[in-house]
């Protein structure tokens, strides 16, 4: 866990100055792509009306594309349809680290096997689950999706596997591109976070907002947010994160989780997006 330690005390250490000098970071994600790569959705479900109404759809890779709470109020479907997940490798037994991920309209790495559906209702029905494996056949991911019906929330459990022989540091991060209450403002939102969630939202009366957090894990983990709307690095998730919170502008949010997985060894992370 050293690696781990160290990479810790650096997202503590750089927290307010790591906003700056991050032009290159910004446009990295968004740079990267493969035919993979879709924000169509595959699946929609939808529940409420008017005030209880939420609908969101996941495409064929796991991402949500689409968050729309309460009626006629949409959250990401706007601009570029950009959510998703990566996990970075620390590189405990190469020494080189190794960025996997998928952020739909933001790009993907390239380095991924096709997803595995299992969906036994056909489209648009629950259970849904996603499993997708690295193209190295280091990490198999699979994502789980549920629904609170009550709460306007849809809630990804993410579990990760080393299928290696040796053990291995890592990140696992979701993220989301929140362009709240239809990208009024040009998509400018206000965006803060704390240490358990982030959330991106308009100022005003009858305005809406999403919040990105965790259900309660021992994992060590972190939410973050971003001055920019573009994927985050998996290997450096607060390159841009502002200055100072609450900020206001085009933005994002997401959340990390890191720990060492031993060989063959599982973790389970479970993220959850909801409306206030």
């Amino acid at each position: 866990m050293s690696t781990m330690k160290l990479f810790l005390l650096a997202v503590v250490l750089t927290l307010a100055a790591a906003a700056y000098g991050q032009d290159q970071q910004k446009s990295k994600r968004a740079e990267t792509s493969s035919p993979d790569a879709t924000s169509d959705c595959q699946s929609t479900f939808t529940s409420g009306s008017g005030q209880t109404f939420f609908q969101f759809c996941v495409t064929v890779n796991g991402n949500i594309t689409e968050l729309q709470s309460p009626a006629g109020y949409e959250h990401i479907r706007e601009g570029l349809y950009q959510e998703g997940y990566a996990i970075c490798d620390f590189g405990t037994t190469t020494g080189v680290e190794t960025e996997y991920f998928d952020y739909a309209d933001g790009g993907d790495s390239g380095n991924w096997q096709a997803p595995v559906t299992t969906q036994p209702g056909g489209v648009n029905t629950f259970p849904l689950k996603i499993v997708r494996t690295t193209s190295d056949g280091v990490y198999t991911l699979t994502q789980t999706f549920t629904r609170d019906t009550v709460e306007p929330t849809v809630k990804i459990a993410m579990t990760l596997k080393n299928n290696t022989k040796a053990a291995r540091d890592f990140a696992l991060v979701r993220y989301a591109d929140i362009d709240a209450n239809n990208g009024i403002n040009d998509y400018t939102d206000w965006f803060d976070f704390s240490h358990d969630a982030a959330w991106g939202y308009n100022n005003g009366f009858n305005l809406y907002g999403v919040m990105l957090f965790t259900v309660p894990t021992n994992l060590p983990h972190f939410a973050f947010v971003q001055d920019t709307a573009a994927g985050p690095d998996p290997c450096g998730p607060v390159n841009n994160l502002p200055a100072a919170t609450p900020w206001s502008g085009d933005g994002s949010v997401g959340f990390e989780w890191n720990n060492t997985l031993n060989n063959a060894k599982s973790i389970t992370a479970t993220a959850e997006y909801r409306r206030f």
